[in-house]
């Protein structure tokens, strides 16, 4: 990585007064290094530090940070899994051609008559007559709006700030998932218009959020506190699976249209609790002690309250490892996306599972996914701490273990066919793996350049979405030839 950030470090031997901000942000530190150890040291507060005693309290405001940050991310999934699932209970597959679907998956996936009419009786009952193109490109319009905000949202951040960001992308992108009801019953172009304007606010959370991290929480702690933050995606999405499928089943709010309801309900307290008690930095703060915030000052790369330098595209666009990493995030969304948008189709069209069984598979990946992502989060925190391996190694090695399970596990349900049990479980051991990534590449942009965080994770994460938006596309237009 030392070689590759070359360009970057560059940056910060420019003539500006500014420059020697830039770059790993290596301004006012004893030691810093390259290769991910960041033995960082202020000299600005270090005597402070070490006359007070950090452990005294147990509760830290950064924590509180933590938990409004993991309950961010849970809204990104708690969205979009409700409209998958949601979407199963709208459509009427026996007016899009459900025969010729129905004759290629019991050929292929043979059920039982018995089973197949309790099937037909339970699911094919939706209102709307949506091809499984159409289906395709609403699934995928949420993406793809969230692909296209997260460069100018990653700006807004570091100039405006990350919490007005933050707020704002909660309150829009709720406001679309409530209004998609409405939209819904007009017509399915407004419904792919109300997924453009959640998936929009949505990428206004993912290209903030670094920026936030980058003021609160100290070098060493990051693998931890960013890995536990970004679960929040997996239990978003383990908590819509377990309960849109019921939601939708059931007569509450007219059934299907209580996920957005509810969750959009939902949505609206939640902007008002981070517009509440979240803060910019730990120097903003009114209720913070000095012990807490010259820590976390002492643990930061540099000044982030200063005037921010120019953003040094060039060199960024020059820069292998922001390839690598955007590389790496790109892989991480398929095997998100397909487990998000994609697989509870496959659950219901190909092996026949009802609402209910299709959320509680959906949500038992997921909190495997938590327990392998707060593992890892408490593993490379302790790795990191020890100075056993550099953070390079140990993102790249973490994410290696995530490509590898996805990879072979998806690979197994090619090879089972039709048998349910052992398709699931391969399914479910693969997208799994997808839990690594959270100590891995999704936090590498903060590890590169506190300074540029919202930037690189806005350009990566933009490049990297599109395979969210490729992939439903992708799925319905086979389907649609089938």
């Amino acid at each position: 990585m030392a070689r590759g950030m070359k360009n970057l470090r560059n940056v910060c031997e420019s003539k500006s007064n500014y420059d020697s901000e830039i770059k790993i942000d290596c301004s006012n530190l004893k030691t810093c290094s390259l290769s991910g150890d960041l033995n960082v040291t202020n000299v600005a507060t270090e005597e402070v530090i070490q006359k007070s005693d950090i452990g005294r309290s147990f509760f830290q405001y950064r924590y509180l940070v933590a938990l409004l940050g993991f309950s961010v991310f849970c809204q990104i999934n708690l969205y979009r899994i409700a409209t998958t699932i949601s979407l199963v209970a709208m459509v009427n597959n026996s007016a899009t051609s459900y025969e010729t679907y129905s004759r290629v998956n019991v050929s292929s996936c043979f059920l039982n008559s018995s089973f197949e009419e309790e099937f037909i009786d339970s699911e094919i009952n939706g209102e709307f007559s949506w091809s499984p193109e159409t289906q395709g490109f609403i699934l995928s319009a949420g993406f793809l709006s969230y692909v296209a905000s997260q460069i100018p949202a990653g700006m807004l951040a570091e100039i405006y700030g990350g919490k007005i960001t933050i707020v704002s992308g909660l309150f829009v992108s709720t406001m679309g998932h409530i209004l998609s009801p409405l939209a819904a019953q007009h017509s399915s172009h407004l419904m792919i218009v109300a997924q453009l304007i959640r998936g929009a606010g949505q990428g206004f959370l993912m290209a903030a959020y670094p920026v936030i991290a980058s003021n609160w929480f100290p070098s060493m702690e990051r693998g931890l506190f960013n890995s536990l933050i970004l679960s929040g995606i997996a239990v978003g999405a383990m908590i819509s699976g377990f309960s849109a499928g019921a939601l939708c089943s059931s007569s509450i709010l007219g059934g299907w249209p209580s996920v957005y309801y509810l969750y959009g309900g939902l949505g609206l307290v939640q902007c008002v609790c981070v517009q509440v008690f979240l803060y910019e930095s730990p120097k903003v703060h009114p209720g913070i002690t000095d012990t807490e915030k010259n820590h976390i000052l002492y643990y930061q790369e540099a000044d982030l309250s200063k005037k921010r330098p120019p953003t040094p595209w060039k060199d960024i666009t020059r820069s292998v490892p922001v390839y690598a990493m955007t590389f790496a995030m790109f892989g991480a969304y398929w095997a998100t996306s397909h487990l998000l948008s994609v697989h509870p189709i496959f659950l219901s069209t190909m092996l026949h599972f009802s609402l209910e069984e299709n959320g509680f598979i959906v949500s038992l990946t997921f909190i495997i996914q938590i327990m392998i992502s707060f593992s890892t989060s408490f593993a490379s925190d302790w790795l990191s701490r020890k100075n056993l391996v550099g953070v390079d190694k140990l993102r790249k090695g973490i994410n290696f273990l995530a490509c590898l399970g996805y990879s072979l596990g998806l690979l197994g349900v090619y090879f089972v066919g039709c048998d349910r049990a052992m398709s699931n479980l391969l399914a479910i051991i693969g997208m799994s793996f997808s839990g690594f990534v959270f100590g891995g590449c999704i936090i590498v942009p903060i590890d590169m350049s506190p300074t540029f965080a919202g930037t690189l994770m806005g350009l990566s994460s933009t490049v990297a979405s599109s395979a969210a938006f490729i992939l439903p596309v992708i799925y319905g237009v086979l389907i649609q030839e089938e």
